[in-house]
């Protein structure tokens, strides 16, 4: 499997498209502005290639982008994709045409992942897909457009998530996650006792409000500033894991709206910023070990990340070290997914060798 990307920061699709040659797939963002005309443009020059993309800023090799279009080829696959439409209200009433493209794909629990990118209810929508996916072991790696803009094949959508299932002919395709957080020193696990999930709010945990909570825990005086989720998100605890909650901001009666729904009986925790280095260094270690022939990766990195990075001056050493993977791009997501979990504040990506 080999994965080639071109970019054009005027979004003109020809240079961007250079160098990538025989695609099999094709997954490109760029600008509100000018992805329906760039998506237009791949469709013809590549009409039985098939292509997803959104709106969002995105990075490839040692470039972070901001505006433009960056396109990504996939070579040495066999891939298909869709579009889950009424996302926001119905997303299981597109469920049987996903499964028929999921059989059609004849995926592999080791060579086959299930990239997306929607425009919004990302944890409906992830519970849809898992529906057939789980079954057959087969990951999800995908994030959250930065407008409520998706493209397939030439078509743009809204209220939508278009997807793609790649699978390896010549190797193996294994899912990752990474956050930068461990439990904050002694924090106890709580849990949720008054929600609003259509709004995201989190109001009580163990019966008493979220944010007179959080600020003891943390030993902070009133409330807590508006980029305090930067050093301290919540964790949400299931199992032996821990999947990121980011915070917006303090709203009434002693609340939290999150970037995130929470649940009702969900158990959280208190986190706190760990060693980035140390980290990623631990992530590429692991990836390294499971594939030692590994030919590149393409991941979705949380906003908070990409401006964590940005703040630490860390930006420049992560796509460095990323880069020692072969060839990495991706998105800067406003929401990641991995597998049965919409989160924040993490790295969700696929390698492949």
């Amino acid at each position: 499997m080999k994965q080639m990307y071109g970019y054009s920061k005027n979004g003109d699709v020809e240079q961007a498209v250079r160098d990538i040659k025989n695609p099999k797939a094709i997954i490109f963002f760029a600008d509100k502005q000018i992805i329906e005309a760039a998506a237009q443009k791949i469709c013809a020059m590549f009409p039985n290639v098939a292509s997803i993309g959104c709106v969002g800023q995105c990075y490839a090799g040692k470039g972070v982008y901001e505006d433009g279009l960056l396109v990504l080829g996939y070579d040495g696959v066999e891939a298909v994709a869709g579009v889950i439409g009424n996302v926001g209200t119905m997303p299981l009433a597109s469920i049987e045409s996903f499964k028929e493209n999921v059989r059609k794909i004849g995926a592999g629990k080791d060579n086959t992942v299930c990239v997306d990118f929607t425009t919004g209810n990302d944890a409906e929508l992830i519970t849809t897909m898992n529906i057939e996916l789980i079954p057959k072991e087969i990951p999800i790696v995908g994030g959250t457009a930065w407008e409520d803009t998706v493209v397939y094949n030439g078509n743009v959508y809204n209220d939508a998530c278009v997807y793609m299932l790649i699978r390896n002919l010549g190797g193996k395709i294994k899912a990752y996650k990474e956050n930068l957080y461990s439990v904050y020193p002694d924090s106890p696990s709580y849990v949720a006792t008054k929600v609003d999930p259509k709004r995201n709010a989190l109001f009580e945990l163990d019966g008493q409000p979220a944010q007179k909570v959080y600020a003891e825990t943390l030993g902070l005086n009133g409330i807590a500033p508006s980029d305090q989720t930067f050093q301290n998100p919540l964790g949400r605890v299931i199992g032996d894991e821990i999947y990121i909650i980011s915070l917006k901001e303090a709203i009434e009666n002693g609340g939290f709206e999150c970037y995130k729904r929470v649940n009702y009986m969900d158990i959280i925790t208190m986190m706190t910023l760990d060693d980035m280095d140390e980290i990623v260094s631990g992530t590429l270690s692991r990836i390294k070990s499971d594939f030692p022939h590994i030919q590149g990766m393409f991941s979705v990195n949380c906003a908070f990340r990409h401006l964590l990075f940005q703040q630490k001056r860390f930006e420049e050493k992560y796509l460095e070290s990323m880069g020692t993977l072969g060839s990495h791009a991706g998105l800067v997501g406003l929401g990641e997914h991995f597998n049965t979990q919409h989160v924040n504040q993490t790295m969700s990506g696929f390698a492949f060798d």
